[in-house]
């Protein structure tokens, strides 16, 4: 994968929408650390900095749970961004996968892990290697799915609700990225 990052903000994003086992609740402290340093406008970093201490307040176990209840149980909530497009489920996938395989290589990004080019975490990393324009434009593509997934965290509540606020927010240009973020309380 390129590694350069030109929006590491994005990663930060990734980073909150991945499967909380223990290497990741080890590296929890540090992320939580460099929010301050990522240039998140204060309210995004106050609802992110949220989304961290409800994650290290939460025992191991009940997290990686509610993660697996949250994000691969619950259909309507699958990080897989094209499974929530179209009626025909995963049967007209394929191609919008492959477009979107053949944008990360055309923008010379090799995928290095077995998953989907289009699993929201990985989407977010790629984006923190744009431009931030680049990187908007880029979620503005997924603003259906987007909508659906963050629509299906409201229903339930869920404590990742502030990380998918911000992901929709920062697929809509023409909304200002110093606009408040509502938390999930």
């Amino acid at each position: 994968m390129n590694t350069a990052l030109r929006s590491p903000g994005y990663r930060a994003l990734a980073a909150f929408l991945e499967y909380p086992d223990a290497a990741f609740r080890s590296r929890l402290p540090e992320l939580r650390e460099a929010l301050a340093a990522l240039g998140f406008a204060p309210e995004e970093r106050g609802a992110l900095e949220g989304v961290g201490a409800w994650m290290a307040d939460t025992d191991g176990l009940d997290l990686e749970a509610l993660y697996v209840r949250t994000f691969d149980l619950d259909a309507q909530a699958d990080l897989h961004l094209t499974s929530h497009l179209g009626v025909d489920g995963d049967r007209n996938r394929g191609p919008d996968l492959i477009r979107l395989a053949s944008h990360f290589e055309e923008a010379g990004w090799r995928l290095a892990t077995r998953e989907l080019p289009d699993y929201l975490p990985l989407v977010l990393e790629f984006a923190a290697t744009l431009d931030e324009a680049a990187a908007r434009d880029l979620l503005a593509g997924a603003r259906e799915a987007l909508a659906a997934i963050t629509a299906r965290l409201e229903e339930l509540a869920s404590p990742y609700l502030p990380v998918l606020r911000l992901i929709v927010r920062r697929g809509t240009p023409d909304r200002p990225l110093a606009q408040p973020v509502e938390s999930a309380s």
